[in-house]
């Protein structure tokens, strides 16, 4: 089933961080998974930062293999309006609006998400 991963999943499972193994299974078949392209950008600015060009592209390399999806005018429309109801900032609000258009679910480490329908939180202590 298709579900939109977010940077912070991309994120632990390139640095290979101690949820890499819990966020492996949600990136693979990578045509289940929706990438908008603000989560490229964050992956991408993150990657460049803590190794420069080569893991960036690396890193751009394995996302290319989602389907990545653009904002536009109905996405920014949504995430205005989830950003406003559940007080996320404006690129959670992308990420979480298009996982709502798309249909899907999310699949997070980030707490802003918590108690939102359709959102599947690693690592969350219960």
């Amino acid at each position: 089933m298709p579900h939109v991963v977010d940077s912070s999943v991309w994120i632990e499972y390139l640095a290979e961080g101690p949820l890499a193994d819990d966020a492996a299974p949600y990136l693979d078949p990578p045509g289940e998974v929706i990438t908008p392209t603000v989560v490229l950008y964050e992956v991408y600015r993150w990657a460049r930062r803590e190794g420069g060009d080569s893991p960036a592209m690396e890193a751009v390399g394995h996302i290319e293999h989602t389907r990545i999806v653009s904002a536009d005018a109905a996405a920014a429309i949504v995430a205005a309006e989830v950003g406003a109801e559940r007080g996320l900032p404006a690129i959670d609000a992308f990420v979480y609006g298009t996982a709502r258009l798309e249909g899907c679910g999310l699949v997070t480490l980030n707490g802003h998400f918590r108690d939102l329908p359709g959102v599947t939180l690693l690592g969350a202590q219960e």
